[in-house]
């Protein structure tokens, strides 16, 4: 991998219209926020800073790479020396990092700067290397921008179970909680929250370890089957 190929997945990003889709969607978070009372503001933040890896890593990983395959680009990635693999980890940085600066700017909008940016990078890494790798894997599989967004909602569901627990855990079963913390986007969610309160250190490594371990089960059980299918078609 190179800075390189870190620039063309970018350029391609802001060729589709993802960047943009960023940008106009931190404005429009900035914009809410902005108006809402700072106890109600401080209340969203977590789950704003929480759907930038896992809600559009998710979806602009899987869109992009059903773009790429209509276009025939990747393709193109079997017939050269750049493994798919390498390919889809640079997507899933990029789309990392425009995650974390949506995330900055909309938290400096609200807090100027009493927050923690490190939590928001890790939100953004633990988050967004599952919920972009599970993205892509899904794009693989249904081929089509239409069949993506409609096919892949079942495994968003799964991903927004944190969320679903930050906002309604009191009226929750109690063995909800650690199923949603040790999800797949449990994690991203306890790093947002740490940006802007303390948070338990333990918490923080087991929901680490956990979004490794996703990362790692999805890449050998859901992409790597999907990548190789898409070389025999």
């Amino acid at each position: 991998m190179s800075a390189a190929l870190f620039a063309a997945d970018l350029r391609l990003l802001w060729r589709h219209g993802f960047a943009i889709a960023y940008l106009v969607v931190a404005a429009l978070y900035a914009a809410v926020l902005s108006a809402l009372p700072r106890a109600w503001a401080d209340a969203v933040l977590p789950i704003l800073a929480w759907s930038d890896p896992a809600f559009f890593c998710f979806f602009f990983a899987g869109a992009s790479v059903c773009l790429d395959l209509a276009q025939g680009t990747f393709r193109s990635l079997f017939a050269s020396p750049l493994r798919p693999s390498d390919y889809l980890i640079v997507k899933a940085l990029d789309l990392g990092i425009l995650s974390f600066a949506m995330a900055a700017i909309v938290s400096a909008s609200s807090r100027g700067a009493d927050f923690s940016l490190w939590p928001l990078a890790a939100s953004a890494a633990f988050g967004g290397a599952p919920a972009a790798m599970l993205g892509a894997a899904l794009a693989l599989r249904l081929k089509s921008v239409n069949r993506f967004m409609m096919g892949s909602i079942p495994a968003f569901l799964v991903l927004a179970l944190p969320a679903l627990d930050y906002a309604a855990g009191r009226y929750l079963p109690p063995w909800f909680g650690p199923i949603a913390a040790l999800s797949p986007g449990g994690a991203s969610l306890a790093f947002a929250r740490a940006a802007y309160t303390a948070a338990p250190a333990g918490e923080l490594a087991l929901g680490a370890l956990a979004a490794a371990a996703w990362t790692a089960a999805i890449a050998r059980f859901a992409l790597a089957p999907a990548v190789n299918a898409a070389r025999g078609d």
